[in-house]
């Protein structure tokens, strides 16, 4: 067990990094190193070793090493200081209340909290948002916003509102709580179905600039819309999660398996083919 300001042997494991196509050598050091922070293997306090010993031990040149280093420290995981050495500065934000973060729209976790990017007015929805059925109002309000959690970023948005409805919000309410939850709060009974399809796919480079990660990193792009009875789109967005923060966990009745892959159980008010109510809180943002 490593003590807790103790020096990490790396040596005695001899690990290799293997070759990934399109990912930089010191980044695949920089997530393996980030990766043994989280899970404990190097806690708090402690001394990694020199850059030379680590390039040695590892097999790649020094200047990796050290881009992997500056690269842990910028994002605060370590320190380093002329004498004393490189040692682990902090560890990333746990989990807790970050699965609720994520899956409860209405939830609002004390470490949760947005920074508004982009607030774009008189815009039109991205035609990729509308399903075969619905149409759009005549213009948006679009938010870009990064979601944060105990000061780390953790998720991308996009999100369009139609403006009516967004002036209809309370001022600044996109700085205070999400989106999804303050459009379905004002409009109530008026939003029918919500259709979400989720994806995994590697992050680009502004994407991994915004959620402060290593290029090609995994990320679940989540597309989500709400629409009335009449199939008018009353929200959209998309919203990119940490692959290494994501979770998603659904409850819901056994006779929604019948209707997969839709989510959805039909009520005895409504047509066959809506959605009911024990879909619009699966999974919302």
């Amino acid at each position: 067990m490593i003590k807790r300001n103790s020096q990490v042997d790396i040596k005695a494991e001899r690990p290799e990094l293997g070759a990934e196509r399109g990912v930089a050598q010191y980044q695949r050091l920089a997530s393996l190193l980030r990766h043994r922070i989280a899970n404990g293997d190097y806690p708090l306090s402690t001394q990694l070793p020199s850059i030379t010993q680590l390039a040695n031990d590892f097999g790649v040149a020094v200047v990796s090493v050290r881009q992997a280093y500056e690269l842990l420290s910028r994002e605060g995981l370590i320190r380093s200081q002329r004498g004393v050495g490189t040692h682990v500065a902090a560890l990333p934000a746990a989990t807790g209340d970050i699965e609720l973060a994520i899956n409860d729209p209405f939830a609002a976790p004390k470490a949760l909290s947005f920074e508004i990017l982009e607030v774009r007015r008189r815009t039109l929805v991205p035609p990729e948002f509308l399903g075969p059925n619905d149409s759009s109002a005549d213009e948006y309000v679009c938010v870009r916003k990064l979601h944060t959690y105990s000061g780390e970023p953790f998720c991308y948005a996009e999100i369009y509102v139609p403006t009516s409805v967004f002036e209809s919000l309370p001022k600044d309410i996109a700085k205070k709580r999400k989106l999804l939850a303050a459009v379905l709060d004002e409009l109530g009974t008026r939003c029918k179905r919500v259709r979400q399809r989720l994806t995994v796919m590697p992050a680009d480079f502004p994407l991994c600039d915004l959620l402060k990660m290593p290029f090609a990193s995994p990320v679940a792009k989540m597309s989500r819309r709400l629409v009335d009875g009449k199939g008018k789109l009353l929200y959209a967005g998309v919203t990119w999660y940490r692959g290494d923060r994501y979770v998603s966990e659904i409850d819901f009745p056994v006779s929604v398996l019948k209707s997969m892959p839709g989510i959805t159980e039909p009520q005895p008010d409504w047509p066959a083919s809506a959605s009911g109510a024990e879909s619009s809180r699966l999974n919302l943002k």
